[in-house]
């Protein structure tokens, strides 16, 4: 299992290359231009020491002393005329023009060199021709360890990291070391905050690339994944994995309090909260108290009104992902839950479990106030605010609060003196 992980993390190093390029491309030019300088110096020098001595007579049995003051004024003289060329943003001379102009695309961003296979452009030639060992299948350097190839030095050298164990790049902040440099500026952001991969939709943020490529497929729709037992499918391979539990009924997390049994971690982490009754994260507009700090920041987007999920076909927004699902479901009429009793359809298995309630009557969701049922939990939610008297919804115009959403709207609509003014 071990050997396996390894090889995975090759793979996810080697296809995670795309964050280091920049950093790696700026390297590799900076390397060829100091590879064509010492080609050059090695030319010129070859050629002095050929050069033809037609003038040899007395002077040549001079002091060493003179020989070594000369030589070191004429290799002065030489390196102030050779350094000609310099870059105007970093100060950095070169001989030729040609090593200046290939430097400058360090500072420019300019990636004049294309893939012909997939268009994928690169700074320097070096990395193109690295590049389309991907395309050829190439992978000439080898692991002596493990056997596990790759297509670029660079690599297999991160690769070899696993086995050694070196960590070379550590953090500043708080002395984490990790095996690349991509690996640490990544890790970085966390400290930052930094969270440079916005979508264009949403703008949601994510501080990798990868974070976002998969987001996307929330606003295309793109369900790659299949459940072989029930056809339904899913955006992420993981979520898939969590509805493979569903049918297995596969519990293997359970709670040591009260015995019951989770499919996730994650879920056992939260059901504990209800145990010790701790709320640690705070709203600080309505005191309300949460589990967790994502339920946190759930619950901040009903008094921001931030709408974030848009609807490409009427434009219509809204606060949660659960709802925007639903809601384009009914442009497309997909309706797959249907009820045994009556025929009914629903977009969502929730709606019909909720709808099967009418024909058998159970009210499971009890007031400890007043002994009223109701058969949704939100509806008895609703209703014990009557007994506790609990208004989470402020307006932030004129500060009045409400016990419904519904209410709130309502009032931002028509009833706020200040939006009057």
């Amino acid at each position: 299992m071990e050997f396996v992980k390894e090889k995975r993390e090759g793979m996810s190093d080697e296809e995670d290359t795309c964050g280091e390029e920049e950093e790696e491309n700026k390297q590799r030019g900076l390397m060829e231009v100091k590879e064509e300088r010492q080609e050059i110096n090695e030319v010129e020098e070859k050629d002095q020491q050929e050069e033809p001595h037609q003038f040899i007579n007395a002077k040549q049995s001079c002091s060493c002393s003179q020989n070594d003051n000369n030589q070191s004024q004429e290799t002065s003289q030489r390196t102030e005329a050779q350094n000609l060329f310099t870059c105007s943003q970093c100060g950095k001379s070169f001989t030729r023009k040609g090593h200046l102009r290939i430097h400058t695309i360090i500072h420019t961003g300019e990636r004049p060199y294309t893939c012909p296979q997939c268009s994928k452009s690169f700074t320097c030639k070096g990395s193109l021709k690295d590049h389309f060992k991907i395309h050829s299948g190439e992978k000439p350097f080898t692991c002596p360890q493990c056997g596990w190839s790759f297509a670029r030095q660079e690599d297999l050298k991160r690769h070899i990291r696993i086995h050694t164990g070196e960590k070379p790049f550590p953090c500043s902040q708080c002395g984490k070391s990790f095996t690349s440099s991509g690996d640490l500026k990544r890790h970085l952001r966390i400290h930052s905050g930094e969270k440079p991969f916005s979508c264009p939709q949403c703008t949601k943020s994510f501080t990798q690339k990868e974070g976002l490529k998969e987001h996307m497929k929330i606003h295309s729709g793109e369900k790659l994944f299949t459940c072989m037992l029930c056809g339904k499918s899913f955006t992420h391979q993981r979520s898939l994995k969590r509805h493979m539990k569903v049918h297995s009924g596969e519990k293997l997390h359970q709670c040591p309090e009260c015995g019951r049994r989770f499919s996730e971690a994650c879920n056992l982490k939260t059901h504990l909260l209800s145990h010790t009754g701790e709320r640690p994260f705070h709203c600080q507009r309505c005191d309300k108290k949460f589990f967790l700090a994502v339920h946190l920041k759930t619950h901040m987007r009903i008094h921001e009104d931030e709408r974030r999920y848009v609807c490409s076909f009427c434009g219509k927004s809204f606060l949660w992902l659960n709802g925007f699902k639903d809601h384009q479901k009914t442009h497309i009429g997909e309706k797959p839950y249907e009820c045994q009793d009556c025929g009914s359809t629903f977009t969502r298995a929730g709606e019909l479990k909720v709808h099967e309630r009418v024909h058998t009557g159970e009210k499971p969701y009890k007031c400890s106030h007043c002994e009223k049922s109701f058969t949704q939990s939100g509806a008895l939610k609703i209703h014990e605010r009557v007994h506790t008297g609990e208004k989470p919804y402020l307006c932030p115009s004129c500060g009045k609060t409400f016990s419904r959403y519904g209410n709130l709207g309502k009032h931002l609509k028509k009833a706020c003196p200040k939006l009057r003014q």
